[in-house]
């Protein structure tokens, strides 16, 4: 039997048991909510709570982030810097499928 943390309310209990399930399932989070019949939203800001009250691991960070494209004027010059640190540097026009080639390439090295 699972253990529930005492300090934990009963509204916290309830959604605990719920991410835990979903979790023990293998399933996504909207198709389990969906299953319940309870509101996805409210499933994922109960998860964001409970991480940050230690009840549950907090979430990976993204492995990628959002990123703004600026006009240079000086020139095509490019650098990208990947989360794992890794950065990429390239001159000329962008070419959505080179780059997306050589993004997967460099993000998926060690």
């Amino acid at each position: 039997m699972t253990q529930i943390d005492p300090s934990l309310t009963e509204r916290q209990q309830y959604w605990l048991k719920h991410i835990r399930a979903c979790d023990a399932a293998g399933k996504p989070s909207v198709e389990y909510a969906r299953e319940n019949g309870i509101e996805v939203s409210a499933m994922y800001s109960a998860r964001k709570a409970l991480a940050e009250k230690g009840a549950l691991p907090k979430p990976r960070p993204p492995r990628f982030q959002k990123a703004a494209v600026v006009r240079d004027t000086a020139g095509a010059q490019w650098q990208i810097q990947l989360p794992n640190g890794a950065m990429v540097g390239f001159s000329g026009e962008v070419n959505a499928r080179n780059l997306e080639t050589v993004l997967r390439t460099v993000a998926a090295l060690p």
